[in-house]
């Protein structure tokens, strides 16, 4: 009596269920691990993105200008008409080409696409020129700032009215991020 030495049909089929449950199981840890991984570098570009802006806002901040000017707020910021939150003082922090005390603004308003950009813009304090807005980024989906008297967080203020805060908050809520806290400073003024 010989023997074949070959697979039955049911040990074939036996094999390959197998082999496609092993595969299907393989291929689910490679797409859950590769989704991981493009959300955790989306949340750290957009955490990046957030840490030089507000380092960016803090070396300016730093060099607020000590000057009492009579004519012009060495800080001011809240919402503009639009509702556009905003930012502008007088630095000697620009880091731009400027020398001596500059103009500083930050408005986050939709540019001519409709999407929400920061815009910036700077200028030596007694140059004649307009100062020109730069888009500076996108990806910011909201921009508060907050002022402290040394009682209470004020949505607006003017230093010519009220003089110096004491503490200045910005906050960012980052776009299509994956984070739903925004990223909260707090700046103590020179």
């Amino acid at each position: 009596m010989s023997r074949n030495a070959g697979f039955t049909l049911l040990e074939i089929l036996v094999a390959i269920a197998l082999a496609s449950i092993l595969l299907t199981t393989i291929y689910g840890v490679f797409s859950t691990t590769s989704a991981a991984k493009e959300l955790v570098e989306k949340q750290g570009a957009a955490l990046h993105l957030g840490r030089v802006l507000i380092a960016r806002l803090d070396r300016e901040l730093l060099g607020l200008s000590l000057k009492n000017l009579k004519s012009q707020p060495a800080l001011i910021g809240g919402k503009n008409s639009l509702g556009e939150p905003y930012i502008e003082l007088l630095t000697t922090s620009s880091g731009g080409p400027q020398i001596g005390i500059s103009q500083v603004r930050y408005r986050l308003g939709r540019d001519a696409d409709g999407q929400m950009t920061l815009w910036h813009s700077a200028k030596a304090l007694n140059s004649r020129e307009v100062a020109t807005e730069e888009r500076l980024t996108q990806g910011i989906d909201l921009l508060t700032f907050g002022f402290f008297d040394g009682q209470n967080w004020l949505d607006d203020w003017n230093s010519l009215n009220t003089g110096r805060p004491l503490l200045v908050r910005a906050e960012l809520t980052l776009q299509d991020s994956g984070i739903t806290t925004p990223l909260i400073s707090v700046f103590d003024l020179p």
